[in-house]
């Protein structure tokens, strides 16, 4: 089962920025899956690491970067040899000013949303000639010196890091990062997406229309538009992605879950998140919890 990770403290403050460097020996240890509201970046050092995020895995090799959004299950372990990587977390909303364009929420938007097309993994080649390595040591420097102002100084590097990040996105994908919108339009984008997270166990788009002050109609152009995917598929990916997190770190029936979440059935759960993650709910579970015979089979079960 995942657990939930509390936010890192200093000095008994809570922090919105950690800095760490993980050294792993090299012995084999089951997965220890955990979650928090940071948003995480590795960088790896020395050898080879295996990233699991849910059910899926990746090596991140020394050089390389990686980014988990909030909320993931995640764990890191050594590829078999002794390996060190940095680890930074960091929560989104640092990244947002009082004030601010209605561009810097958007961008701040993509980072903590799993959107389409998102590189999540950046090799070692790709950084070698950009100022991302430097600046994972430069923040390793800062949280270890903890010198006068520090902490603005750790949030400067996370912003440069981010920078690197949007601008590859942009890169891959134009639509995915300029995807024409007057202010005001940002401003609707701003309030549908904090009404879903807030709402989304029992909304309807007519629902979120009223509480945003426009059609029903109106909303669903709008959202299509700002957010390149439309507003039933957006709700059902933050529900999935809630179902998912409630699978790993409580114990609660599927059927309970579905319901929690927003699903009708429990039927209709299961179908959507075998179509998003090629098995069912319940087999999803037992693989993350190390079940050996849910892992060896390939075939999707049915429930």
């Amino acid at each position: 089962m995942a657990f939930y990770e509390q936010r890192a403290r200093r000095n008994g403050v809570a922090m919105p920025v950690q800095c760490i460097l993980m050294k792993q020996s090299g012995r084999e240890r089951e997965l220890r899956l955990h979650y928090h509201e940071y948003t995480e970046l590795l960088f790896g050092i020395s050898e080879n690491a295996k990233v699991a995020v849910g059910r899926s895995s990746f090596v991140l090799t020394p050089g390389a970067m990686a980014m988990i959004h909030s909320g993931e299950p995640h764990d890191v372990v050594s590829g078999g040899a002794p390996c060190s990587y940095y680890v930074v977390k960091f929560l989104p909303q640092i990244l947002l000013a009082g004030e601010q364009t209605y561009s810097e929420y958007g961008y701040v938007l993509m980072l903590m949303e799993h959107l389409p097309d998102q590189q999540f993994l950046f090799g070692a080649d790709e950084l070698a000639r950009t100022e991302v390595p430097l600046l994972f040591r430069h923040l390793m420097e800062e949280w270890d010196r903890q010198e006068f102002g520090y902490e603005l100084s750790l949030r400067a590097d996370v912003t440069r890091i981010f920078l690197y990040i949007l601008r590859r996105w942009r890169e891959k994908n134009l639509s995915l990062v300029e995807a024409p919108m007057l202010s005001a339009q940002r401003e609707l984008m701003q309030r549908a997406v904090s009404y879903i997270h807030g709402h989304y166990s029992d909304l309807t788009e007519e629902t979120a229309a009223a509480a945003c002050g426009v059609s029903p109609a109106y909303l669903s152009r709008s959202f299509k538009k700002g957010m390149q995917i439309t507003f039933s598929a957006y709700v059902t990916g933050v529900r999935l992605r809630e179902g998912e997190r409630l699978l790993l770190t409580t114990d609660d029936s599927v059927t309970d879950i579905a319901q929690s979440v927003g699903f009708s059935t429990s039927a209709y759960f299961i179908a959507r998140f075998r179509e998003a993650h090629g098995v069912t709910p319940s087999r999803y579970r037992r693989i993350c919890r190390g079940d050996p015979e849910a892992a060896s089979c390939s075939r999707p079960g049915t429930g």
